[in-house]
């Protein structure tokens, strides 16, 4: 059951403990912090929640820098109900509220979300150009009646566990530590809608999914797991990108063929496991070649699942 989702908070919210962040990925550090979270409610006998935003900061304030996303907002949501939370505030990012100074956010915390305990990263700013930290957030609350603590860094080895780090290794093909820092495999998770159906015509249908804002985190040709629907986890192969072969300077897609799968699944909502790269997106002078190569594609899937399983 997903949390319940508030977008527009009013005066007079119940008292909660409170993460707040962009929790992109929801990676093994998020999830820490947010366990915690749960566990502070349950001993002071208050709601565990988060407050998050919709567009990320980053993506309305420096549109051509912001980093990819990592998970849109319903695996997100999904994540948070997995570890109890139970209300999460999304709220919308906007230029007015990115206008608001430090002190006025720090009253909204109190009195539209019930904080009575906030917990949120060594590096939080907050307020009209980042002027809030956290030492000015800690100072505000105890003037307003809340505490605000400090969540400890996740480490994995030598380096603390971020998005930041999880692009990193997507981007360089690493789906093995990427599943490492997130605490599972990298999914995209959304909805199989219409495309071209050129797979289909070549001998390969695939579901189309539906991605997330923004560029995506990497991309190639990969061994994927499928969930939801009626996929029952199936094996296949998925290529994410730009399709160069069939659309030059198209939108990012990801298509994802299932082996010994057949059906309909248009409208309907899939996660997408990325557990192998095989290698990169590439331009074929046909689409004779290009169907060659994608039956290679799976046969190095099959390859991969069989070495799996062993």
């Amino acid at each position: 059951m997903t949390p319940r989702v508030v977008r527009d908070p009013r005066p007079g919210a119940r008292d909660s403990v409170i993460a707040i962040g962009s929790f992109d990925g929801v990676h093994r550090g998020h999830r820490t912090l947010l366990e915690r979270v749960v566990r502070e409610a349950r001993e002071i006998g208050a709601e565990p929640a988060v407050l998050t935003f919709e567009p990320l900061p980053r993506e309305l304030l420096m549109p051509d820098a912001a980093p990819p996303r990592l998970s849109a907002l319903g695996t997100k949501l999904a994540a948070f109900a997995d570890v109890g939370i139970e209300t999460a505030y999304v709220l919308r990012f906007t230029r007015a509220f990115a206008s608001l100074s430090a002190a006025e956010f720090a009253a909204r915390l109190r009195t539209h979300h019930g904080a009575r305990r906030i917990l949120v990263g060594r590096d939080f700013r907050f307020g009209a150009k980042r002027a809030g930290d956290v030492s000015y957030l800690a100072e505000e609350g105890r003037r307003l009646g809340y505490e605000v603590e400090v969540q400890a860094t996740v480490d994995d080895g030598a380096e603390r566990v971020s998005s930041t780090r999880v692009r990193a290794a997507l981007a360089a093909g690493d789906l093995d530590l990427a599943a490492r820092l997130l605490g599972r495999p990298f999914a995209v998770c959304g909805r199989v809608v219409h495309g071209r159906k050129l797979g289909r015509s070549l001998g390969f249908p695939t579901a189309n999914v539906q991605l997330p804002p923004g560029r995506p985190a990497m991309t190639g040709v990969f061994a994927v797991r499928c969930g939801g629907a009626a996929t029952r986890g199936l094996e296949g192969v998925a290529s994410l990108g730009y399709k160069p072969v069939v659309e030059a300077g198209g939108p990012a897609t990801l298509e994802a063929f299932l082996f010994d799968f057949s059906g309909d699944l248009y409208g309907r909502r899939v996660s997408i496991e990325f557990l192998k790269k095989l290698r990169e997106e590439e331009n074929y002078p046909s689409l004779d070649d290009l169907v060659a190569q994608i039956r290679r594609d799976c046969d190095a899937a099959r390859d991969f699942f069989r070495g799996t399983r062993r």
